[in-house]
C-alpha cells in the first residue's frame, strides 16, 4: 500500500483490523494487500462487480506471494458471503441512493456482531447519507472521518 494514500490508511484504521480476522474489501488494489498485512492467517475476501477486474487482482496477488486472498464477484447490495461472515469491511464504493439501504443492510448480515464497517465516500453529501443507512441497518458509534479529498464512514455491527 501506498503510504502516501490518506484515505486507504484511513480505511485501515478505522476497520481496527486485528491478526486472524476475516475480511471483507470492497474493491481492491493496495488495501487488498494493507488488509492483508494487518490480518495475517485471517482471510481477505475482495469482491468486485467484474471476473476481469478479479483476474487482475489474482495476477497481482500471485505474485506478491499473497495467500488468504480470495477473489469473489459481486456488488455491495448482494455480497457472495454467508451471515456473520467477516469481522470487518471495508473500501471505496460508490452507493447509489437508491442502493444505499441495501448495501448497508447487506453489510450488516455478512459483518459479525461486533465488527466493523469503514467505507470511503467522495461526497461528504453522500457519506452523510451512508452513516444514516449504516445506522439504520444496525450499526453503532457511526463517525464520519476526512481523509484526503474524501470522507470515511465507519461503525460497528450491534
Amino acid at each position: 500500500m501506498s503510504e502516501a494514500d490518506p484515505v486507504e490508511r484511513a480505511l485501515l484504521e478505522a476497520a481496527r483490523l486485528e491478526p486472524e480476522n476475516d475480511v471483507l474489501v470492497l474493491g481492491g488494489g493496495a488495501l487488498v494487500f494493507g488488509a492483508h498485512e494487518r490480518v495475517g492467517a485471517g482471510w481477505v475476501y475482495v469482491v468486485r462487480s467484474h471476473v476481469d477486474e478479479l483476474e487482475e487482482l489474482l495476477g497481482e496477488a500471485q505474485a506478491a506471494g499473497a495467500t488468504g486472498v480470495a477473489y469473489l464477484v459481486g456488488e455491495s447490495p448482494v455480497l457472495p458471503l454467508p451471515d456473520a461472515a467477516v469481522a470487518a469491511a471495508l473500501g471505496r464504493v460508490a452507493m447509489e441512493e437508491g442502493s444505499l439501504g441495501a448495501a448497508a443492510a447487506e453489510l450488516a448480515r455478512v459483518v459479525s456482531a461486533g465488527g466493523r464497517v469503514a467505507l470511503a465516500e467522495p461526497d461528504a453529501a453522500a457519506a452523510g447519507a451512508a452513516a444514516e443507512a449504516l445506522r439504520a441497518a444496525g450499526f453503532d458509534a457511526v463517525e464520519l472521518t476526512e481523509a484526503g479529498d474524501e470522507v470515511v464512514v465507519s461503525g460497528q455491527r450491534r
